[in-house]
């Protein structure tokens, strides 16, 4: 049986958009909801017991991307295993981290994920506290990434990310500016634009800018909406 795949962006660590979603949607067991990064409900060491309050929230399974806004040491810390044919971080019976640069298959369609961006305002955080420097992906990571890209072009259908492709900034107008040696969303945007001439992919998702704005008819940025896969208009 399959579900449906709703897509949102930064939550940060809030139930309330979810509430809201259980009240106006018939969510099922299969529904499945990803989150583009900054979930933030892996934030301190009982952390468990909010994710016992979104499996009651959510039926179905909800998956994110890392953002630049969680706790890299607690999520790194978790069990890795094998969800949908690629690996995750189990964060609970039906919450799961989507590891960076991998590739995933649900429902018929392939998803490849990349979490990771910069805080810009990492100067006003703790590291450790309420900053990690695991928050930027590395040369390493960022390579296997380009590794899946290139092996997997004429799989995959959909992206997930927390950063954006550069070229988006120029149409978030808050975010033009951008540190000299964040070369990041550099990558992906070569990524983007090698991924797009390929016949099966069908989008791109992006959180962090915390916009819900269409770039593209290939590129879209999501925070507040709550939409189903290959639909624009927001079901909560």
């Amino acid at each position: 049986m399959t579900g449906r795949i709703l897509i949102t962006g930064d939550k940060h660590g809030t139930f309330l958009p979810l509430f809201s979603l259980a009240e106006k949607a018939e969510l099922k067991k299969h529904d499945i909801l990803i989150i583009t990064g900054d979930a933030g409900y892996v934030w301190n060491e009982d952390f468990s017991y909010g994710i016992e309050t979104l499996q009651q929230i959510f039926p179905g399974t909800m998956v994110f991307v890392d953002g630049n806004h969680e706790n890299h040491a607690l999520l790194n810390n978790l069990e890795i295993c094998q969800w949908n044919g690629g690996k995750v971080h189990r964060v609970g019976e039906r919450v799961y981290h989507l590891m960076r640069g991998e590739v995933y298959s649900i429902y018929g369609s392939n998803f490849f994920t990349f979490g990771g961006a910069r805080s810009v305002d990492k100067d006003r955080r703790e590291e450790g506290i309420s900053w990690w420097k695991e928050e930027e992906p590395t040369l390493e990571e960022i390579q296997h990434g380009r590794k899946q890209l290139v092996e997997k072009y004429s799989e995959i259908d959909y992206i997930i990310t927390h950063e954006t492709p550069l070229f988006a900034r120029e149409y978030i107008s808050r975010f033009k500016q951008i540190d000299k040696d964040y070369n990041f969303p550099t990558h992906l945007e070569e990524w983007y634009h090698f991924i797009e001439k390929s016949s099966r992919f069908k989008k791109w998702y992006f959180g962090h800018m915390h916009v819900d704005q269409v770039i593209t008819p290939k590129l879209r940025g999501v925070h507040t909406d709550i939409i189903l896969v290959d639909e624009e208009k927001p079901i909560w």
